[in-house]
């Protein structure tokens, strides 16, 4: 028991016997119930760094083959408590809230332009947060966790809001200043890349420290905002106003009758 290595907060793993001394002593018994079941609670801490489903994972392989080879007792049964306990219960939740906040969304863009089909159009680019978040996990080696679905809430705020900025000017030069909608995308592209390129990389910077601390509570969200932010950017830059020329491409000859 003295040679197992136990590791520190700020400091490498060390022999038990080099902070504590260890000897053998009696102790009254206890034996816990729960619900009136006798229960055994094993309990599991993690090294800095690694990652709490990949672990939950092998645990769970392990626990299938010893129920397979009948190493278990009968009447043995084993339930899952902690972080995967706390996911099932909190997951279904924030999910429920992230599909209320996305109508909330459309309905706020609705009214601010009028115009059914270009909020949807801005809700339809909240995708790329689904592919920003693929990458960012799959780059850092994390799993999704809770965390990483509040990364993907905040993605699409952020998301939403550079599309507002790409709209807004678009819809300003076709009305108030009588550009094609060819036009009016190319120069909304041009003129609207800094303030998204800023906005975007400094969303993406700011999380920075988080992936770095290799936190399995905060380094998913780090990882999910910023490679979902500096995707987007890029698709936000290219994809936006080419789905905006698709949908009202038609509709120049329709606006110059209107303005005679």
């Amino acid at each position: 028991m003295g040679n197992e290595y136990i590791p520190g907060l700020l400091s490498p793993s060390v022999p038990l016997r080099q902070v504590a001394t260890v000897s053998t002593d009696w102790n009254e018994g206890q034996i816990v119930h729960r619900n009136g079941v006798r229960t055994m609670s094993v309990y599991v801490d993690l090294k800095r760094g690694e990652d709490v489903g990949t672990v939950q994972a092998k645990v769970e392989e392990l626990v299938a083959k010893l129920s397979a080879s009948e190493s278990l007792s009968q009447g043995v049964s084993i339930s899952y408590g902690g972080v995967k306990d706390f996911h099932e219960e909190t997951i279904p939740k924030i999910v429920s809230g992230l599909l209320l906040a996305i109508a909330i969304i459309y309905l706020i863009l609705i009214f601010h332009f009028k115009k059914v089909s270009l909020a949807s159009l801005v809700m339809l680019s909240t995708l790329f947060s689904i592919l920003g978040a693929v990458v960012g996990l799959k780059a850092i080696g994390l799993a999704f966790s809770i965390t990483a679905v509040l990364g993907v809430v905040s993605l699409i705020g952020i998301i939403v809001r550079n599309g507002i900025i790409m709209y807004d000017y678009t819809e300003e030069l076709r009305y108030k200043h009588g550009y094609t909608v060819l036009d009016a995308c190319i120069e909304a592209g041009k003129r609207r890349m800094r303030p998204i390129f800023l906005t975007s990389a400094a969303a993406s910077m700011g999380v920075i420290p988080m992936i770095i601390s290799q936190s399995p509570l905060w380094s998913p969200m780090g990882a999910v905002i910023c490679f979902g932010t500096m995707i987007s950017m890029v698709f936000i830059l290219t994809t936006l106003p080419l789905m905006y020329w698709y949908a009202y491409r038609g509709q120049d000859s329709k606006l110059q009758n209107e303005t005679k």
